[in-house]
């Protein structure tokens, strides 16, 4: 081989290793944090499974953390771009001061919860006088306890309040006896006769106004990192549609990443439930009627010190891009 073949072949090596390089470092590095995967991890997991933060030019990672408060703490912290989280977290820090705080999306308004009880219990009267298993006082499971019980005849005033931890811990309570009733994500409902336990009512059912997550970010980060914060609505746009449509995928990466058997009835009821009652929101549509919704049952509880003009904090700029990015306008 003649010496003007290897140059040629040496300049040939140099712009390939270049034009990998380049594609690296135009990799944007984003960190996305959501709460510990469910039955449904697999909508919200799906974008980073198919690789399409990549295909939208970003290296994100998933942070997995013990709830809503741990997220906002993160995020206002800037160990996080951005949150997956109930709006009630993201009402209280602006109401403390957080107003670098923004709603950019969301992607399940939608909130798969239900009121469970003893099954002994099958009138709402007879929940009256009766103990109620929250995370803690103020909390979703607490408003979600007040707002169903008034929509069926009874006092909430008449209820006792108790911390009984996380979803699974108010569900072991509620089975072991320590409480009467509570309210925890519909994933249990394959599993009832196990736990011997009932459903009382559904929030899509009977609270549709009761939101479940939105995306947030900081006003920093969509200013530093601008054009990658549409580029990430996209991905999560292009993932949600993919899994709504795709049963099976959908079914496999939940039970990869939430380390369960694909024969899990959880999640194939999580599935089609969400499908059948609308949960998802494809193009990321901003709730702002149920967050208002929401701060009014929170000053009713005395969780937040004063109403809060949304409109200063919901930043829909780049959602409409990522429309136009994700072929869904």
């Amino acid at each position: 081989m003649n010496r003007s073949v290897l140059r040629a072949l040496a300049i040939l090596v140099t712009f390939a290793l270049a034009g990998h390089a380049h594609d690296a470092l135009a990799q944007v590095k984003w960190k996305h944090g959501l709460v510990k995967a469910k039955a449904d991890a697999g909508f919200f997991y799906m974008p980073l499974e198919r690789g399409l933060f990549k295909k939208h030019g970003l290296d994100v990672e998933y942070i997995d953390l013990r709830g809503d408060q741990h997220l906002m703490r993160a995020l206002l912290a800037g160990e996080l771009d951005s949150i997956e989280a109930s709006p009630g977290v993201s009402l209280n820090a602006i109401d403390k001061g957080a107003h670098d705080v923004r709603y950019v999306g969301s992607t399940m308004p939608g909130n798969p919860y239900a009121l469970y009880a003893r099954k002994d219990i099958t009138r709402w009267e007879d929940l009256k006088g009766k103990t109620f298993g929250v995370s803690a006082p103020g909390s979703t499971p607490h408003i979600f306890a007040i707002v169903m019980l008034e929509r069926n005849g009874v006092d909430p005033s008449s209820i006792k309040i108790v911390s009984a931890g996380g979803s699974s811990g108010r569900i072991q309570a509620l089975a072991g006896g320590k409480i009467d009733a509570a309210g925890a994500s519909t994933e249990f409902i394959p599993n009832l006769d196990k736990f011997g336990i009932r459903v009382m009512g559904l929030a899509a059912e009977m609270v549709p106004e009761y939101p479940r997550f939105v995306i947030n970010m900081r006003a920093g980060t969509i200013q530093e990192k601008g054009e990658a914060v549409s580029s990430f609505l996209a991905a999560y746009m292009e993932g949600m549609h993919f899994a709504i449509n795709n049963r099976a995928e959908m079914i496999r990466v939940a039970a990869k990443v939430t380390q369960s058997s694909p024969d899990d009835p959880q999640i194939a009821a999580m599935f089609d439930e969400t499908k059948a009652k609308g949960y998802l929101s494809i193009k990321a549509e901003i709730p702002k009627a149920k967050i208002d919704w929401l701060q009014q049952q929170m000053l009713r509880v005395g969780r937040l010190s004063g109403r809060i003009d949304l409109d200063k904090y919901i930043d829909e700029t780049h959602r409409l891009k990522a429309l136009t990015k994700a072929n869904l306008s």
